[in-house]
């Protein structure tokens, strides 16, 4: 007869995870994100079109539409001849005075005040159209854009021609 040995083995434990590390890396990059994301509050923009369908009467409004160019290099001018902001720098970082003081359209809400003061003293609508050359930085417009919600006016225009074609 043959004999069989037993063989004793060892009870292995369940398997471990050390997930310390993976929560450490977690943390990191929630800070990472926290730290790098730009604190800008943008406002809001509460703005309304203007019909574009042609009304009965060939009235001329009393108070013609304001006029906002936005040229390639992010220069803002009012009504064709008032340069309100100055060329756009992409370089700029966030959180710097240089950041703040370009994106802060002061002249242009001042113009834009004023419009709409005239406007209403003469019981109209103030509209404002903005043009703006296709290859201008979008950051711009949106500076603009807050600009126009500042100064409180809610009917806007936008074309994209090349202003400096013309």
């Amino acid at each position: 007869m043959a004999r069989h040995k037993q063989i004793k083995t060892e009870e292995q434990e369940d398997p471990e995870m050390n997930i310390s590390s993976m929560i450490d890396c977690c943390f990191l990059l929630l800070i990472y994100f926290l730290v790098a994301t730009s604190l800008v509050s943008e406002k809001k923009l509460d703005i309304s079109i203007p019909a574009s369908t042609q009304s009965s009467s060939s009235q001329k409004p009393p108070v013609d539409p304001g006029r906002i160019v936005l040229r390639a290099d992010g220069s803002v001018t009012w009504n064709g001849d008032l340069t309100v902001g100055d060329a756009y720098d992409p370089e700029a970082q966030p959180g710097t005075s240089e950041y703040r003081s370009q994106r802060e359209l002061d002249q242009l809400v001042e113009q834009l005040k004023n419009y709409k003061d005239l406007a209403t003293s003469v019981q109209a609508e103030p509209i404002v159209m903005l043009t703006g050359a296709p290859s201008a930085p979008h950051q711009r417009i949106v500076d603009i854009m807050a600009a126009l919600a500042e100064a409180g006016i809610k009917s806007v225009g936008i074309s994209t021609a090349d202003p400096d074609a013309q």
